[in-house]
This record gives structure tokens, C-alpha cells and sequence, in this order.
């Protein structure tokens, strides 16, 4: 018993379905993949080429010189106590406490925390462009500022400079 073909109209659209069939889900995915691919590549090599611009700015911040170092007895926190005075900004300081952190990899710092409470943007801003010296290190670690309920602005601040591992101890 022969088995009769169906009609070729048929067996045409069948194979057309096929063949759109594979065109949607093996051709344009792995397309797509291709162009995916392509875009991470490039994106990759945008970011390969910031890494190396940073890694040679670090190098170059590597070999600046070293801040320069301070006197003996000189005291971080006496630093800060005067400033304070002579910005006017003694008598808002509600604490100052000082403190010395290891960061690890034989590097300290130290530190002193404080608050300055219902101070005016002005005095505040002399403060801290008083207190900061970059060419010592000092620098202001953190600053939190908030609304003072007694007018002005609360400021929490920590200010901060390197300090060798074998003093402090």
C-alpha cells in the first residue's frame, strides 16, 4: 500500500514554516547574541582603558611628595581647640574628643570628633577652611551638617591626619 504525497502547496508552506521557524529562533538569537556581545566587548575595553587611566593617575599620586611632617608635640587636637577660638566658634562646640584609629596595613591616623551646634554657614565655613592643610594631611574626614533648632546649622565632624604607626602607641 502506496502512501499518497500531500498536495505540494502544501509541503511548500510547511517547509516555508520550517525554515521561518529556524530564521526566528536559532538565526536572530544567536545574531543577537553576536551583537551583545560585541556591545560588552566595547564596553570592556571603555572601561579596560579608564582602569589604566587611573591606575596610572594613582601612580603618579604614588610618587608625589610625602606631606610635610610635623613639629614635635605637635598636637591635632590643640590645632582644632584654636582654630575654634580665633573663628569665633569656640563657644558653639558642644564636644571635641580626640581619637586615634588604625586603618591597617601599618597606617594610623589621628583624629579628633566634634560638634559645633547653632553655627552660622559663615563661621563654619572659616572653620573649616582654617582647620584643613593639606600639605600636613589634615584633612576634614567626615562632616554630617543638620538644621540647629537653635538657628544655624549642627555640624558633626571628625578631622583627621596620618600619623605614623610607632607614635600613638
Amino acid at each position: 500500500m502506496k502512501r499518497e504525497l500531500p498536495h505540494p502547496l502544501l509541503l511548500a508552506a510547511g517547509g516555508l514554516a520550517v525554515l521561518v521557524g529556524l530564521y526566528l529562533w536559532v538565526v536572530v538569537p544567536v545574531t543577537d547574541g553576536l551583537d551583545a556581545r560585541k556591545r560588552r566587548l566595547a564596553e570592556a575595553g571603555r572601561g579596560l582603558e579608564e582602569a589604566k587611566r587611573l591606575a596610572g593617575q594613582l601612580a603618579a599620586l604614588g610618587q608625589a611628595p610625602a606631606a610635610a611632617s610635623v613639629p614635635d608635640g605637635f598636637s591635632l587636637f590643640s590645632l582644632v581647640e584654636g582654630v575654634a577660638s580665633r573663628e569665633g566658634a569656640k563657644g558653639n562646640v558642644e564636644f571635641m574628643r580626640p581619637a586615634n584609629r588604625d586603618l591597617g596595613g601599618g597606617r594610623r591616623e589621628a583624629a579628633v570628633d566634634l560638634r559645633l551646634a547653632g553655627l552660622g554657614m559663615d563661621k563654619l565655613l572659616a572653620f573649616l577652611q582654617q582647620v584643613e592643610d593639606p600639605a600636613r594631611g589634615i584633612r576634614i574626614r567626615q562632616l554630617i551638617l543638620t538644621p540647629s533648632s537653635k538657628g544655624g546649622i549642627d555640624a558633626d565632624l571628625s578631622v583627621a591626619m596620618p600619623q605614623s604607626a610607632d607614635k600613638g602607641r
